[in-house]
């Protein structure tokens, strides 16, 4: 039989680049784009909110980028199990008991994030630490109603990722996004290289492998990973207001400059687009006599070291 190789993006390359950013913050968001756009980088937005522009205005920023649901309220979702009290005292972020829940809205509560955690270490410092948290039902509705707002300006379908406000969830939230439909859900958290720059091996709990202060050194690492045969995935976030904060905007120009405009070495995609590529190459039906892609992708990939492109619904003949 041949030898059929199929670990390739689009331009015959095993890695990948995106992005994952959240909040929505029109300022800085606008500036990252600045600087990655002319470059061909492309990634995804987690938004919480969209009243912050006119939807023209929205559509016009993010033109060419996935749009992903961040939940909103920005809420952490109660845990099973956390059984917390909740205060009837109105709530003031300079002397509230860090050991109770404070209702602030309809389904939303106060939560101190040592209290989360459950690690209440003697440090706090009034104000911060501080965070909005809800019910698993009063979760649910705000998720539904986020996704709703925000295909009614990007176009029904067109939200398939999640990312957990304050990088965390629950398992019946979980449950809950899955039977949704959503295709991946992300965490926080700075991978590096620790899973070999993998693909996602849960979608339902990924994260990214670098930040803004850490993604040169770990683009550097991603560029030098010898070739294993698989197909890499390079992340970086987690909001663009970070690189404002850290003063780290030279750092993303050089990435911008050394990484992009490359699609011979990186494949750029959002989030929702490499994994649905990398679905679709599984989808590939091979044979001894033929390899069919029923996908709906122009799928790259090599027979007996030959390069191939297969298009949507093809069939390339092994005899």
């Amino acid at each position: 039989m041949k030898k059929i190789d199929t670990a390739y993006f689009p331009g015959f390359t095993r890695k990948s680049i995106t992005f994952t950013i959240d909040d929505g913050n029109i300022e800085y968001d606008t500036k990252l784009l600045n600087i990655l756009r002319p470059h061909g980088i492309l990634g995804t937005f987690n938004l919480h909110r969209c009243d912050r522009l006119t939807p023209e205005e929205y559509r016009a920023l993010y033109s060419g980028y996935e749009i992903a649901n961040h939940c909103k309220n920005h809420a952490l979702v109660i845990k099973e199990g956390m059984n917390i009290p909740i205060s009837d005292k109105p709530f003031d972020a300079t002397h509230s008991d860090i050991s109770y829940l404070y209702k602030i809205a309809d389904g939303v509560y106060n939560i101190h994030i040592y209290t989360y955690w459950g690690k209440n270490t003697g440090n706090y410092e009034p104000p911060r630490g501080w965070h909005a948290i809800a019910p698993l039902e009063d979760y649910k509705r705000f998720a539904v109603e986020t996704k709703e707002e925000l295909e009614k300006i990007f176009g029904k379908g067109t939200v398939k990722s999640f990312a957990w406000p304050h990088g965390n969830g629950s398992d019946g939230a979980r449950s809950f996004l899955i039977e949704e439909g959503y295709t991946n859900i992300r965490k926080t958290g700075d991978l590096r290289d620790r899973t070999g720059f993998d693909m996602p091996s849960d979608r339902f709990g990924w994260t990214y492998n670098a930040h803004d202060t850490t993604l040169l050194e770990v683009m550097e690492l991603y560029e030098s990973y010898p070739d294993d045969g698989k197909l890499k995935f390079f992340s970086f976030g987690v909001h663009s207001a970070d690189f404002e904060r850290n003063n780290t905007w030279e750092a993303l120009e050089e990435f911008a400059r050394k990484y992009g405009d490359r699609p011979n070495d990186y494949y750029y995609g959002t989030v929702a687009d490499i994994l649905d590529y990398e679905d679709a190459l599984g989808s590939l039906v091979i044979s001894e006599r033929e390899i069919s892609n029923p996908s709906k992708r122009t799928l790259y990939l090599t027979v007996d070291g030959e390069r191939v492109t297969l298009n949507r619904g093809a069939h390339l003949s092994l005899i």
